[in-house]
């Protein structure tokens, strides 16, 4: 990074990310885990359990938690910095710093075997990589980077700065917005499950004639799926973080900055509340309404509209503390079983004696 520990606090002091410094100075050049930096390293301590390590390596720079800073006054080369929330300072240093830079390509900036369609706009400084396809009227934004083998299907709009990693498929007529992040595999705006049976129960597809909008800082994980709408939109809207193979079926609402862990399924025309969290392989039932600030765990199986914020696990779904009592139960239900089973047998005894 060959960054002044000064410099780095001036930047994210301003904008509230780190709040202090002592000792001295201190030339950064990289970034590690406590466990392995080196003299040169800028590491993280959020918890005791890493102070001993980081004593022992006396890193360049260490940014902790302000109850914790005075562990590293001992340390007369190391600028220590705090910060209320360390991971987040985490984040935001290491995207300024120790992140990948997807401009730095090994190709030129449109690759002689990408097909671009005439009608296509591709701002001056978009990158476009190795085998990708521009359909017609595609629109793409400045600092946007299409990677290899991606597809980018007529009438789609790509906004600023936004990532396509290889070999995604982005439909017809489809809107992704700025900083939007699409990992490999990822396809975006295929047709949607829609069928209707005859008598002979054989299967009809109904045309899914809608698009998809993605908003913006958007990430997408690998392999996601997000169907078209039928007739209007599918939205995934600005600030979610999918994880990879989550499916989002046609015309799902997703509100502002939910998180959805892998194998998240969605089903068709539910509307899902702002920042709801969802653990793996959570499941969800076509025309539901979440509202906001739900937690699902547990494979949590939602079959019913959920109206109350809370953490909620399980199938049925039910209020996290209520599942583990329920759970903790139905582990011993052999043996209640047996004891009832006991029971009954002395009761038939003494309805015989008697």
């Amino acid at each position: 990074m060959n960054k002044q520990a000064a410099g780095i606090l001036h930047d994210f002091k301003a904008r509230g990310i780190l709040q202090d410094m002592s000792g001295p100075d201190a030339t950064v050049t990289r970034i590690d885990p406590v466990d392995e930096c080196t003299p040169d390293s800028l590491v993280f301590v959020d918890s005791d359990k890493f102070v001993d390590a980081a004593l022992a390596a006396a890193p360049a720079a260490i940014v902790t938690r302000p109850d914790l800073a005075g562990s590293f006054s001992t340390l007369a080369k190391t600028a220590v910095l705090t910060a209320a929330n360390v991971r987040l300072a985490n984040a935001l240093l290491r995207q300024a710093y120790d992140d990948r830079d997807f401009r730095a390509t090994e190709w030129p900036r449109i690759h002689s075997s990408a097909v671009i369609h005439d009608t296509a706009q591709v701002a001056d400084n978009a990158l476009i990589g190795p085998g990708a396809v521009l359909g017609r009227d595609v629109n793409i934004g400045k600092g946007t980077v299409i990677m290899a083998n991606t597809v980018i299907e007529e009438g789609a709009s790509i906004g600023a700065d936004s990532i396509l990693h290889p070999n995604v498929v982005v439909g017809y007529n489809c809107e992704l917005g700025d900083r939007v992040e699409v990992q490999s595999g990822c396809i975006i705006g295929m047709e949607g499950f829609g069928f209707a049976q005859d008598e002979e129960r054989r299967s009809h597809r109904i045309p899914q004639r809608g698009k998809v909008v993605i908003e913006d800082d958007v990430v997408l994980g690998a392999n996601c799926n997000i169907d078209r709408a039928t007739y209007h939109e599918t939205r995934i809207s600005a600030g979610c973080k999918l994880d990879a193979l989550c499916h989002i079926a046609h015309n799902v609402f997703l509100d502002r900055d939910c998180i959805l862990t892998a194998h998240t399924v969605i089903a068709g025309s539910t509307r899902i509340g702002k920042r709801m969290l969802a653990s793996g392989q959570t499941g969800i039932l076509d025309h539901l309404t979440i509202t906001d600030d739900v937690v699902l765990v547990q494979r949590a199986g939602v079959i019913s509209d959920v109206t109350e914020p809370g953490v909620y696990a399980g199938l049925p779904l039910q209020p996290v503390k209520d599942y583990f009592r329920n759970t903790a139960v139905a582990q011993q239900l052999v043996e209640l079983r047996k004891r009832l089973r006991g029971v009954e047998k002395e009761l038939e005894a003494l309805q015989k004696r008697a």
